[in-house]
């Protein structure tokens, strides 16, 4: 082979490795700018649910999205999620806390997965309900870059009767 060649072989070798580190970092840059939106979505959860705000709450929501909460059916759609969640916040004030374990991003979807200990207190009095226990929701991308709650499921750590 002639010294040409291998200097423009070593050329194209190098400007390819340096597209994939480009790439490689820029990827790894939206995956962490992504991982922030899904921290901050969650933590806007928690908020809501703390401050009783039933707008706010809905707003991280997609029109299609469902809640499949524990010891009863799924809740389809933005409209009924918010019927149910109405209810909720009328009846109880929330002191809600997570613990984030994992958040996976996949190109226009991602999930997330943790634990969380919540204290509802029945606004007419009587004793206050603790639950401990754990979810997975999955997200999905918008139009925008943002990422709304699509799925989410969560369930007690305590049967149900308290067995």
């Amino acid at each position: 082979m002639n010294k040409k060649f291998l200097l423009q072989f070593a050329v194209y070798i190098f400007a390819g490795m340096t597209l994939v580190a480009g790439c490689s970092s820029q990827d790894e840059a939206n995956l962490e700018a992504d991982t922030a939106a899904i921290i901050d979505l969650n933590i806007q959860y928690r908020s809501s649910l703390n401050a009783g705000d039933l707008d706010q709450f809905m707003s991280l929501w997609t029109e299609n999205g469902i809640m499949m909460p524990p010891n009863g059916p799924p809740v389809i759609g933005k409209d009924q999620i918010r019927v149910r969640m109405k209810g909720y916040f009328d009846k109880f004030t929330y002191d809600m806390d997570y613990t984030q374990a994992e958040v996976e991003v996949a190109g226009g979807w991602a999930f997330t997965r943790g634990t969380y200990t919540a204290t509802l207190t029945p606004k007419e009095g009587g004793q206050p309900v603790f639950i401990d226990g754990k979810y997975i929701g999955i997200l999905e991308r918008q139009s925008d870059g943002s990422w709304l709650l699509h799925r989410n499921i969560f369930n007690s750590n305590v049967a149900p009767g308290g067995e």
